[in-house]
Protein backbone atom coordinates (compact mmCIF):
# COMPACT_ATOMS: atom_id res chain seq x y z
CA UNK A 1 0.00 0.00 0.00
CA UNK A 2 1.23 3.47 -0.90
CA UNK A 3 -0.41 5.79 1.62
CA UNK A 4 1.32 8.89 0.23
CA UNK A 5 -0.27 8.48 -3.21
CA UNK A 6 -3.43 6.73 -1.96
CA UNK A 7 -3.06 3.56 -4.04
CA UNK A 8 -2.39 -0.15 -3.77
CA UNK A 9 -0.12 -2.35 -5.86
CA UNK A 10 -0.79 -5.89 -6.99
CA UNK A 11 1.26 -8.56 -8.67
CA UNK A 12 0.70 -12.11 -9.84
CA UNK A 13 2.65 -14.82 -11.60
CA UNK A 14 1.45 -17.50 -13.99
CA UNK A 15 3.26 -20.84 -13.79
CA UNK A 16 2.61 -24.07 -15.66
CA UNK A 17 2.05 -27.43 -13.96
CA UNK A 18 5.83 -27.91 -13.67
CA UNK A 19 6.24 -24.54 -11.93
CA UNK A 20 7.85 -22.79 -14.91
CA UNK A 21 6.95 -19.08 -15.09
CA UNK A 22 4.81 -18.38 -18.15
CA UNK A 23 3.78 -14.80 -17.41
CA UNK A 24 3.56 -12.08 -14.81
CA UNK A 25 1.56 -8.89 -14.39
CA UNK A 26 1.18 -5.94 -12.07
CA UNK A 27 -1.64 -3.53 -11.40
CA UNK A 28 -2.34 -0.52 -9.23
CA UNK A 29 -5.70 0.49 -7.83
CA UNK A 30 -6.50 3.94 -6.50
CA UNK A 31 -7.60 4.07 -2.89
CA UNK A 32 -6.59 2.54 0.40
CA UNK A 33 -8.75 -0.29 1.68
CA UNK A 34 -8.63 -2.62 4.65
CA UNK A 35 -6.22 -5.53 4.26
CA UNK A 36 -8.96 -8.06 3.59
CA UNK A 37 -10.61 -5.78 1.02
CA UNK A 38 -7.23 -5.16 -0.63
CA UNK A 39 -6.60 -8.91 -0.83
CA UNK A 40 -10.05 -9.46 -2.35
CA UNK A 41 -9.39 -6.70 -4.92
CA UNK A 42 -6.13 -8.45 -5.78
CA UNK A 43 -8.02 -11.68 -6.45
CA UNK A 44 -10.51 -9.78 -8.60
CA UNK A 45 -7.71 -8.11 -10.59
CA UNK A 46 -5.93 -11.44 -11.17
CA UNK A 47 -9.16 -13.14 -12.29
CA UNK A 48 -9.93 -10.27 -14.67
CA UNK A 49 -6.44 -10.69 -16.16
CA UNK A 50 -6.97 -14.46 -16.52
CA UNK A 51 -10.36 -13.88 -18.17
CA UNK A 52 -8.97 -11.25 -20.57
CA UNK A 53 -6.17 -13.64 -21.58
CA UNK A 54 -8.76 -16.28 -22.42
CA UNK A 55 -7.24 -18.90 -20.14
CA UNK A 56 -9.67 -21.47 -18.83
CA UNK A 57 -7.78 -24.00 -16.68
CA UNK A 58 -6.00 -22.08 -13.93
CA UNK A 59 -5.41 -22.55 -10.22
CA UNK A 60 -5.38 -19.17 -8.50
CA UNK A 61 -3.33 -19.41 -5.31
CA UNK A 62 -3.61 -16.69 -2.70
CA UNK A 63 -2.08 -16.31 0.74
CA UNK A 64 -5.21 -14.45 1.89
CA UNK A 65 -7.02 -17.17 3.78
CA UNK A 66 -9.85 -14.81 4.73
CA UNK A 67 -10.58 -14.30 1.01
CA UNK A 68 -10.33 -18.02 0.25
CA UNK A 69 -12.72 -18.81 3.10
CA UNK A 70 -15.13 -16.07 2.03
CA UNK A 71 -15.30 -17.53 -1.46
CA UNK A 72 -16.88 -20.66 -0.05
CA UNK A 73 -18.48 -19.74 3.22
CA UNK A 74 -20.90 -16.87 3.45
CA UNK A 75 -22.51 -13.74 2.08
CA UNK A 76 -21.49 -10.46 3.57
CA UNK A 77 -22.96 -7.09 2.62
CA UNK A 78 -19.97 -5.03 3.72
CA UNK A 79 -17.57 -3.58 1.11
CA UNK A 80 -15.52 -6.78 1.53
CA UNK A 81 -18.58 -8.88 0.77
CA UNK A 82 -19.34 -6.85 -2.34
CA UNK A 83 -15.81 -7.43 -3.66
CA UNK A 84 -16.13 -11.15 -2.92
CA UNK A 85 -19.40 -11.13 -4.89
CA UNK A 86 -17.52 -9.63 -7.86
CA UNK A 87 -14.84 -12.34 -7.57
CA UNK A 88 -17.54 -15.02 -7.49
CA UNK A 89 -19.11 -13.43 -10.57
CA UNK A 90 -15.81 -13.64 -12.45
CA UNK A 91 -15.42 -17.27 -11.42
CA UNK A 92 -18.82 -18.06 -12.96
CA UNK A 93 -17.29 -17.08 -16.32
CA UNK A 94 -14.21 -19.21 -15.57
CA UNK A 95 -15.68 -22.57 -14.49
CA UNK A 96 -12.35 -24.43 -14.71
CA UNK A 97 -10.47 -21.92 -12.54
CA UNK A 98 -9.81 -23.10 -9.00
CA UNK A 99 -9.30 -20.66 -6.13
CA UNK A 100 -7.03 -22.04 -3.38
CA UNK A 101 -5.10 -20.87 -0.32
CA UNK A 102 -1.32 -21.08 -0.17
CA UNK A 103 1.08 -20.05 2.59
CA UNK A 104 2.66 -16.60 2.36
CA UNK A 105 6.19 -18.01 1.96
CA UNK A 106 5.05 -19.65 -1.29
CA UNK A 107 3.85 -16.28 -2.59
CA UNK A 108 6.97 -14.11 -2.15
CA UNK A 109 7.41 -13.39 -5.87
CA UNK A 110 3.86 -12.04 -6.20
CA UNK A 111 4.44 -9.71 -3.24
CA UNK A 112 7.62 -8.40 -4.87
CA UNK A 113 5.65 -7.73 -8.08
CA UNK A 114 3.04 -5.82 -6.08
CA UNK A 115 5.79 -3.57 -4.65
CA UNK A 116 7.20 -3.16 -8.16
CA UNK A 117 3.76 -2.07 -9.39
CA UNK A 118 3.81 0.84 -6.95
CA UNK A 119 7.32 1.88 -8.02
CA UNK A 120 6.49 1.82 -11.73
CA UNK A 121 2.94 3.10 -12.00
CA UNK A 122 3.99 6.45 -13.47
CA UNK A 123 3.22 8.44 -10.33
CA UNK A 124 5.37 9.96 -7.65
Amino acid sequence: MDFEHCRMGYGWILRDAAGVVKGAATSTVQGIYSVREAEAIGAREALSWIKNKGWSQVVLETDAQVVTNAMVAYQNFTPFGMIIAEVRGLLKHLPLVRFVFTKRNANVSAHLLAKYALCNSGEG
